[in-house]
């Protein structure tokens, strides 16, 4: 522990005085026999308080040098012996001395915060009517935290001010009477040593004597002890208001912290329903766009279909006037038979050519219907006699948990069969399933094949890290490119993203690719790359 360095810090009367404050007369004697100012014991008894005060003061400004004791006291003997060895100081052993002495308020200060020491420890008018100015002061200045030692040397110094002038005048009046009191005592040692026989034949007056002067220095500590009790009680007491109020503060903030997380959680809540809504309004921005789009492709056609139409009526009326004609007149019959037989052959032809295309409207149509258009705007004319070659490829898994996530429904694969190919020739369709161990397949994979399905399947991997794999993203797309060859149009059920560069192969090929899956599941560069894309709706589920 460390101890103040008082002699940079205070002047020597000053120390002086509080060494008298802060000491009782018993424990300044035992002090100055301790570190040995006073060899003689008999000459030390016969000192005043002040004297040995004015002692102490010199030995901590290191004027008095401790001399060789002729005490037979084991405990002085020590303390003089490591003085004189160079082992510790005599400040150092006073200061011990009075650390010992203060070690309660030593401890009570340890636990007070800066503000509080100020607060409490603001005058000295109350420690010094409880006896405890000294202890407290003694507790500020060997306290490790700097603003509390400055605060204590505030405290001495202010209150030292306050009563120099009285303090001073009193200790002049007591000089005069301790030299009065030397020359006394010097007699009285004269009168020791002569009656030194006397006081050897009564052991038990001295005894008694000393019994008498212990009990009222204990009584004095007692009364001490008391008045610190009493101080630290109040000081309990007021610390304990301060917890108190402290725990009401930390209950309120704990309760404002409650609101917090609660409005907190209403914000979240709020932030996700506001992001679900803008979501949905995208995807309801997305069909309008798309339906404008098909409306503009509806139009179109039937602005065509209403030009077919207003040529079937002008045909329909012409041949009706023809045959009124026939009806009316049989002058010219030869020369009109001539002329009727041109004309017939060219409305002949007129009438194929607009069987034709009415055939061709009608087949636009039932593509229009199953949402299969496969001819560009403006070819409708020139439709080849063929139909396209397709394949489907179906993943499974990939549209089992997309319907069962979004919709807990399935996918009728028959009728996505029959839409999705619609008027074209079907090459093949081939349906990739992985088989779970604990769920039986069997009559789900027999509906498929009766239904013109190839099934294809594997069986779900087990991971060393206790994981599961299972897709079919490289068997289709090895599928695909084995028999590209042979297929017009490739359409493919899912919305798995990783089909992007299998889709941009096929394109590079010239051929055409078709993706069919639930839009909400499937990859935006999927459904760019694709020439169309079919959105999977409640008519595809069951």
């Amino acid at each position: 522990m460390s101890y103040p360095n008082l002699k940079l810090q205070i002047q020597r009367d000053q120390l002086t005085w509080f060494l008298d404050v802060f000491l009782d007369e018993r424990e300044v004697y035992q002090l100055s026999a301790s570190i040995g100012i006073i060899p003689d014991i008999d000459r030390l008894y016969a000192l005043s308080k002040r004297e040995l005060l004015v002692n102490l003061t010199d030995a901590f400004f290191g004027i008095v040098i401790p001399q060789k004791s002729t005490l037979e006291d084991s405990g002085a003997h020590t303390s003089e012996h490591r003085i004189n060895n160079g082992e510790v100081s005599v400040e150092e052993l006073a200061s011990e001395f009075l650390t010992e002495k203060a070690h309660a308020a030593i401890s009570r200060v340890g636990y007070m915060e800066v503000s509080e020491i100020e607060t409490f420890f603001k005058t000295s008018d109350i420690l010094i009517e409880a006896g405890d100015f000294g202890e407290v002061i003694w507790a500020l200045l060997t306290d490790q935290r700097t603003a509390v030692v400055e605060h204590g040397y505030k405290l001495l110094n202010t209150t030292y001010e306050s009563i120099e002038i009285a303090h001073t005048n009193g200790y002049e009046n007591l000089q005069s009477s301790e030299q009065l009191e030397k020359i006394g005592s010097q007699d009285a040692y004269n009168l020791e040593t002569a009656s030194q026989q006397l006081e050897d034949a009564t052991p038990e007056i001295e005894q008694l004597e000393q019994q008498l002067a212990d009990s009222k220095a204990e009584y004095v500590s007692l009364e001490q002890k008391h008045s610190r009790l009493d101080q630290q009680r109040a000081f309990l007491v007021e610390e304990n208001k301060g917890l108190k109020t402290k725990t009401e503060d930390y209950h309120n903030n704990e309760k404002r912290l409650e609101e917090l997380e609660h409005e907190n959680l209403t914000l979240r809540e709020q932030v996700a329903q506001y992001a679900e809504d803008a979501a949905a309004l995208q995807q309801l921005t997305d069909e309008r766009d798309f339906l404008f789009a098909e409306k503009e492709r509806l139009v179109e056609q039937l602005q065509e279909y209403e030009q077919i139409t207003t040529a079937k009526e002008t045909f329909t009326s012409d041949l009706k006037l023809v045959e009124e004609a026939i009806y009316k007149g049989h002058q010219g019959l030869e020369e009109f038979q001539t002329s009727l037989d041109s004309h017939f052959d060219a409305l002949e032809s007129s009438h194929q050519a607009a069987r034709g295309a009415l055939n061709q409207i009608r087949q636009t149509l039932t593509y229009l219907d199953t949402q299969q258009l496969t001819a560009e705007e403006g070819t409708y004319n020139n439709i080849a006699p063929e139909q396209p070659r397709v394949g489907v490829f179906v993943d499974v898994q990939n549209m089992f948990y997309a319907a069962k996530d979004r919709y807990g429904r399935r996918v009728d694969y028959i009728k996505l069969l029959d839409l999705i190919v619609g008027p074209r020739y079907l090459m093949g369709a081939y349906a990739y399933v992985v088989q779970i161990p604990e769920i039986d397949q069997a009559p789900f994979l027999s509906l498929l094949q009766h239904n013109g399905y190839t099934i294809k399947s594997k069986d779900l991997r087990l991971r060393g890290d206790g994981s599961a794999k299972g897709d079919w993203d490289v068997g289709i797309a090895v599928d695909v490119v084995s028999m590209l060859g042979s297929l017009d149009v490739v359409i493919l059920a899912s919305g798995d993203g990783d089909f992007c560069p299998l889709a941009e192969l096929i394109k590079q090929q010239n051929k055409r690719v078709e993706v069919v899956a639930f839009e909400h599941n499937t990859s935006m560069d999927l459904q760019q790359i694709a020439d169309q894309f079919f959105p999977i709706g409640d008519e595809l589920l069951i």
